[in-house]
C-alpha cells in the first residue's frame, strides 16, 4: 500500500457502498467477484472493475508497487449451506497479509468484513443486513455464531470445525 495510503471510516464506507454495488450480481450468478481499492493520480479512491469468479474462488492478478493498491476486495457471493462464507477465509486473510494490503469481503448474509493487514485480524466493518443479502440465507443462522472480529488461528479453527 502506498505510504499516504487512507485508511478508517473513509475507506471503510467507499468499500461498503461498492460491495453493495455488486452484491446482487454475485449472489444472483453465485460468483465471487473481486478486485482491487486504489489510489488514482489524484489521490482519489477508486475500484478497478470487478473480476468474476467461481462459487468459491476468484482469482486476480497480484498488485504490483506503483498502482495506488490500497486494499483488495471481493464478495462470498450466494448462500450455500456446505460453506461458512459468512466469514472471511483463511486464505482471504493470508492473501492480503503476503501483499502488505487490507482486504475487504462482503457476505450473502450482507455483512461487510476489513481484513486487516497491521493488525492480523478481521473485523465487521458492519453486520447482516448492511449490505444486500442473498434471499436464501437463514433467518436463523446455521453452526457457530458469527464474531465481531477474529485472528488468522480463530479462523483456521472455526473452517476446520464446519
Amino acid at each position: 500500500a502506498p505510504p499516504n495510503a487512507p485508511s478508517g471510516p473513509a475507506v471503510d464506507a467507499f468499500a461498503r457502498n461498492f460491495l453493495n454495488g455488486i452484491q446482487s450480481p454475485s449472489i444472483q450468478n453465485r460468483a465471487e467477484y473481486c478486485g482491487y481499492f486504489f489510489l488514482d493520480g489524484s489521490g482519489k479512491l477508486r475500484a478497478t472493475d470487478p473480476i468474476s469468479g467461481t462459487f468459491a474462488t476468484c482469482e486476480m492478478p497480484a498488485p504490483q508497487p506503483g498502482q495506488g493498491v490500497i486494499a483488495s476486495y471481493h464478495t462470498h457471493g450466494a448462500y450455500d449451506r456446505g460453506y461458512d462464507n459468512e466469514v472471511p477465509s483463511s486464505i482471504d486473510l493470508v492473501s492480503d497479509f503476503q501483499f502488505g494490503i487490507d482486504g475487504y469481503v462482503s457476505t450473502p448474509g450482507g455483512r461487510v468484513w476489513l481484513v486487516d493487514y497491521q493488525t492480523r485480524s478481521t473485523t465487521q466493518v458492519c453486520g447482516r443486513g448492511c449490505v444486500i443479502s442473498d434471499r436464501n440465507f437463514p433467518a436463523i443462522e446455521p453452526g457457530d455464531p458469527v464474531h465481531q472480529s477474529y485472528t488468522l488461528s480463530q479462523i483456521e479453527r472455526r473452517q476446520s470445525a464446519f
